[in-house]
């Protein structure tokens, strides 16, 4: 393993050395204004509500208006926690590559419920900033043919806790264990049901970035949360790419969140069912100097109003300064995830893909 990463690693260097900056972005469009529209004009987002369901559209507007082949899928499930039927939807904006492998690019479209206050975020940093990301991306490949098919997916429902699909798939391209574990994992719904629903995707899927909560601080990308240990060789190359980009991104562990006020909680995100079924894959999230050396982070302090109703688009704005710095801190990200595309191929080559 160790004589791959230092071959990926020759390989990185030598391409980065050859490799212009990307065009900027906001030549293109203002991606804070994503954030403020979904984040003020709709609000809140609870998994199956008329204000999910808006985003969903809004986001699949945004994908069709930049030539993107963009499906709208509606599925159903049961949630205990209401004890009802729930509709959501997940939004697949794809981009067509020379290849039919494929790139997976996701965030999710509902709002947190805020464990103090019981009410919903408008969840402006968590989710919102995933989501303008996703945009900024379709308008960056518009009218460009990448190798590797890419999909970008809003996921539906991903906060609903203790809830179950209504139709189960059969098992076809899944492994047994990795088919059970999917079947049964109680939140992450719309992500569920697309692999569920997509099993022939699982051979021709070579890597899959969620990204959430991005609008505050460097780039972290997960090596491992409370439910997976994610691919290693994966993980580091993408740091390691960023840090040679200039990028002042790091490598962590995130297990758990935890704030002075008593919010904590397990964490994952939405890409948890492809790592289960073996897809290179991890999460990018954004943290104000992050501690390393815990798998346990500090919301008031790493990432400001996280999981809470302090979570707005005013407040993101003040954390970065000025509305011009958050664009910068998105423009950032979109960025990196672009890059970490092109960089992929040769983990794939490297990886044996």
């Amino acid at each position: 393993m160790y004589e791959k990463f230092r071959i990926l690693l020759l390989l990185i260097i030598l391409i980065s050395a050859f490799t212009l900056k990307l065009d900027c972005v906001s030549a293109q469009a203002d991606l804070a204004s994503h954030v403020e529209y979904i984040s003020t004009e709709i609000g809140p987002r609870p998994a199956g509500s008329s204000n999910e369901e808006k985003t969903a559209m809004y986001v699949a507007s945004q994908f069709e208006e930049n030539g993107l082949k963009t499906e709208l899928e509606e599925f159903k499930y049961y949630s205990l926690n209401s004890e009802d039927i729930k509709t959501s939807h997940n939004v697949i904006g794809t981009i067509e590559g020379v290849s039919d492998e494929e790139i997976i690019i996701c965030a999710d479209l509902d709002s947190v419920q805020d464990y103090l206050t019981g009410n919903y975020t408008v969840g402006a940093n968590d989710d919102v900033t995933g989501l303008a990301v996703l945009i900024g991306l379709a308008q960056k490949y518009k009218d460009k043919k990448p190798f590797y098919t890419i999909k970008l997916i809003a996921f539906g429902a991903g906060e609903d806790s203790f809830t179950f699909p209504l139709i189960t798939p059969k098992r076809t391209y899944l492994s047994p264990d990795a088919y059970y574990q999917i079947v049964y994992l109680p939140y992450l719904v719309g992500a569920r049901q697309y692999l569920l629903t997509n099993q022939e995707s699982v051979n021709k899927t070579i890597a899959v970035i969620s990204l959430e909560a991005v609008g505050i601080g460097d780039p972290c990308v997960v090596s491992k949360d409370y439910y997976t240990q994610n691919n290693q060789l994966f993980v580091d190359s993408l740091v390691l790419n960023a840090r040679l980009q200039g990028i002042n991104a790091h490598k962590i562990d995130f297990m758990a969140s935890e704030s002075s006020e008593g919010r904590e909680g397990a964490i994952s995100h939405v890409y948890l069912p492809f790592s289960i079924a073996k897809i290179p894959s991890t999460f990018i999230t954004c943290m104000n100097n992050p501690n390393v050396t815990s798998t346990v982070h500090n919301t008031d302090t790493e990432i400001p109003g996280y999981l809470s109703t302090d979570d707005t688009y005013d407040n993101l704005v003040e954390y970065n300064g000025n509305r011009e710095s958050l664009e910068k801190q998105l423009e950032t990200i979109i960025y990196l995830v672009d890059d970490s595309i092109t960089k992929i191929s040769l983990f794939n080559v490297i990886s044996g893909g």
